[in-house]
């Protein structure tokens, strides 16, 4: 498989999440595992984040999984903006919480979860890192198009269906299709998930 770091150089790494605790944790695992992985950047929130990603080149990116009240539509954004911005880097995502949020698994690279047992996570971190491994490209089905990101901006805006049909030039039927598909994609359940997933 084709590397994605520099074949023999110096990984630079960024950690951000609230949980100083993880980030100290993950930052200690990643330094035993070698000199090659150096951590540029320790944060806590995505605003510090996005000023360090600026400044420095960045190879490899934790991200913490969002508390449910404040995963939504901004946060899905964020990690499209990093994605657009820095093609390069890979986004990992961890989570200190048993469960996750599926949404958020289909757009990043890789997902760990700091419940499992020790040698997992320390094996899913080998596997980033690791020249001859690169993250397998997520199903096409968890992607959102730019139409369905446009209806569920409009949403967002406080948009019905028909001003959004009548604005983009498509059919009730068409826009309602992409608002269902849409709210598929993202793993939510009903009207309400996606009201919070909007609004959050």
């Amino acid at each position: 498989m084709e590397s994605i770091f520099e074949p023999g150089g110096i990984t630079d790494i960024a950690l951000m999440g609230d949980d100083h605790y993880a980030r100290q944790g993950i930052a200690s695992l990643l330094q035993i595992m070698g000199s090659k992985l150096r951590i540029k950047a320790s944060v806590r929130d995505y605003q510090v984040l996005d000023m360090v990603l600026e400044k420095t080149r960045i190879d490899l990116v934790f991200l913490s999984e969002p508390e449910k009240c404040n995963a939504g539509f901004d946060t899905l954004k964020f990690i499209n903006k990093i994605k657009l911005n820095h093609p390069h880097m890979v986004i990992c995502m961890y989570s200190v919480h048993t469960s996750s949020l599926l949404w958020v698994r289909g757009d990043v690279d890789a997902f760990i979860s700091l419940k499992e047992p020790m040698y997992n996570w320390h094996a899913n971190i080998m596997k980033l890192v690791d020249s001859r491994y690169r993250p397998r490209s997520k199903p096409a089905a968890l992607s959102l198009t730019p139409i369905e990101w446009k209806v569920l901006k409009e949403l967002r805006n406080g948009q019905d269906l028909r001003r959004i049909a009548a604005t983009e030039k498509l059919s009730y039927r068409r826009v309602s299709a992409l608002k269902s598909s849409a709210t598929r994609k993202l793993g939510l359940r009903n009207k309400t998930d996606l009201l919070i997933f909007l609004t959050s």
